[in-house]
């Protein structure tokens, strides 16, 4: 059983720090790539980092049209799972030896932001914690793209929607609408959000368990 974690790609400046990160995981990495963007991994040696040339956007695409674009036009393995990140997001220490030891077919988590928001998050994105108990949890403005995982057998029936950045949060309603009895809600596991973005990892304030640390920029 792999893991493949998708994730769109526009932070080419990131790239030596996401490197760095994931490759002691064991994960395979697929960057979702903008024919521009794809020129970082003209040079890539390394089989885990298997990158997607997607096409050109359109001016009312949301990121989740790259999701789309994969699960399109790619092999999708049934045992296989399936991850999704943001280009500067990053996941807690263990992450994925947590993952390797389940057998559901979807696994919700939870999401660290950080002590501050920045003045340049255009989104303010607040500095939180969102932890995941139960099904009633997973709700749209609750729960995003990096809090979940799931089976590719799961992951092949299902498409993103590409109207509004709050998509991610609609998936996973409709991954609980429609299997529930398969979600298994992981409450001590998590992802952090923004982890590289300048200024919201900034003290110890946000950590939840002591082997959690500050970001390092390569």
């Amino acid at each position: 059983m792999n893991i493949h974690i998708l994730c769109p790609f526009y932070r080419k400046n990131l790239l030596p720090t996401l490197i760095n990160y994931l490759e002691p995981t064991g994960i395979i990495w697929h960057p979702l790539c903008d024919p521009i963007d794809m020129t970082a991994f003209y040079d890539n040696d390394k089989s885990w980092i298997q990158p997607i040339l997607c096409p050109p956007f359109n001016p009312t695409d949301m990121c989740y049209r790259k999701i789309n674009d994969f699960l399109d036009t790619k092999h999708i393995i049934d045992d296989d799972y399936y991850g999704f990140m943001g280009d500067d997001d990053m996941y807690e220490p263990g992450f994925f030896d947590v993952i390797r030891q389940q057998t559901s077919k979807i696994i919700v988590y939870c999401l660290s932001r950080g002590d501050t928001t920045p003045e340049c998050d255009t989104e303010q994105h607040p500095a939180m914690s969102i932890t995941l108990h139960t099904l009633d949890d997973i709700r749209t403005f609750n729960i995003g793209l990096g809090m979940y995982i799931l089976k590719g057998s799961i992951l092949k029936q299902t498409r993103f929607g590409n109207v509004s950045k709050f998509d991610d949060g609609a998936y996973a309603e409709n991954l609980k609408a429609k299997f529930p009895d398969d979600i298994k809600i992981l409450s001590d596991l998590y992802i952090f959000g923004n982890y590289f973005q300048p200024g919201r990892y900034t003290n110890d304030n946000w950590k939840i368990k002591s082997n959690w640390e500050l970001p390092k920029i390569i």
